[in-house]
């Protein structure tokens, strides 16, 4: 296949395409997922708000959008830098855990901050408190939040390219996206 990657600007307009299109009207452009920008500029051109996982609770009222986040393991307890995962076919330098989306974002992130001391209703933390070597390298207080404010309809279509372009920058998905 010689399809050649698309910027993040170009994939930012392909989102802004599909959100003005009418219920029922047919999609005439589509991106395939190996055209999807690499996972790390995808983490570093978009408008992404880090933040530490253990800083609080995150309000309606700086929070409560409708988004994407990803779940990140940090390199220190100190800073929201990420740590770097070794991935199937490379570095992931973004510490990405998890890619989840979601209507209200406080909501759902405040979920997973219980879940990860022990409440269980959040898929990823459900992992999470499975897995050991996870624990260990990434105990709770070395986890951090990435947040993308998006428009209302199109957290979940943003959510499935983000997983495409992660899956096609390391040849699998995060860690804590899988289920069994």
């Amino acid at each position: 296949m010689t399809d050649t990657r698309i910027s993040v600007w170009e994939l930012q307009e392909y989102w802004n395409y599909i959100e003005t299109l009418e219920p029922g009207q047919v999609i005439e452009r589509h991106i395939h997922g190996s055209q999807m920008p690499l996972w790390d500029k995808i983490c570093s051109e978009l408008g992404w708000r880090v933040h530490k996982l253990d800083d609080g609770y995150f309000d309606r009222k700086r929070f409560g959008y409708c988004g994407v986040y990803r779940l990140i393991g940090l390199a220190t307890n100190e800073a929201v830098s990420p740590a770097t995962i070794s991935r199937s076919c490379g570095e992931d330098s973004t510490g990405t855990l998890y890619v989840g989306e979601s209507g209200w974002l406080n909501e759902r992130v405040n979920q997973m901050r219980r879940s990860l001391r022990g409440e269980g209703t959040h898929g990823a933390s459900s992992l999470w408190s499975r897995s050991e070597i996870l624990q260990s390298k990434f105990p709770r207080e070395k986890l951090g939040v990435a947040m993308l404010f998006t428009n209302p309809k199109m957290h979940p279509w943003i959510e499935s390219d983000l997983m495409s372009a992660y899956l096609n920058s390391f040849g699998d998905t995060p860690p804590l996206n899988c289920s069994f």
